[in-house]
């Protein structure tokens, strides 16, 4: 017995695949610890009448990361949203088609977004931004969204790869 049912694609086991869940789990462990970070602040200030130095800029660094972190699983599992009103009624063959270029064309934009978020990532390194309460170097933040971005780009060819072999 397998652990996929027989109406849906057999789970991948490529380096692509194994990186796009690793991310995506670790983004949901950011989130996680975000969630957790929120309701220590606001106990904390409920009951102590305190507050924690910098959970708002944590939660938004974990935030921001974790966003970028879902965006390679998402693509893998083809969850994007997609609207297809013109094309529904097409081949299964030229939509899959159509769907592999929107792939390339998402893959070129994750491609300049990371080129660009890596400038403003080593702008940021190189004159030591950070953040205003606790002083975290925003670069680095930066830096992981660049990553994550560039594993989107790879990802999509990935998937129009499979959309214009069948396999996907």
């Amino acid at each position: 017995m397998s652990d996929w049912d027989s109406d849906s694609t057999p789970p991948r086991e490529g380096f692509l695949d194994r990186a796009s869940h690793a991310v995506a789990f670790f983004g949901g462990s950011l989130m996680l610890a975000a969630s957790m970070l929120i309701v220590v602040s606001i106990a904390t200030r409920w009951f102590l009448a305190a507050s924690i130095p910098g959970d708002v800029e944590l939660i938004q660094a974990a935030t921001a990361v974790a966003a970028f972190a879902f965006l390679p699983f998402g693509q893998l599992n083809r969850s994007n949203i997609v609207v297809d009103t013109f094309t529904q009624r097409l081949p299964e063959r030229v939509r899959k088609a159509i769907d592999a270029f929107w792939d390339i064309v998402y893959a070129v934009v994750a491609v300049v977004l990371s080129w660009r978020l890596s400038v403003a990532a080593f702008d940021a390194i190189h004159s030591h931004t950070v953040s205003t309460v606790i002083a975290l170097p925003i670069g680095w933040f930066m830096l992981a969204g660049v990553a994550m971005l560039f594993l989107l780009a790879l990802v999509c060819v990935l998937t129009a790869g499979r959309l214009l072999r069948g396999s996907n």
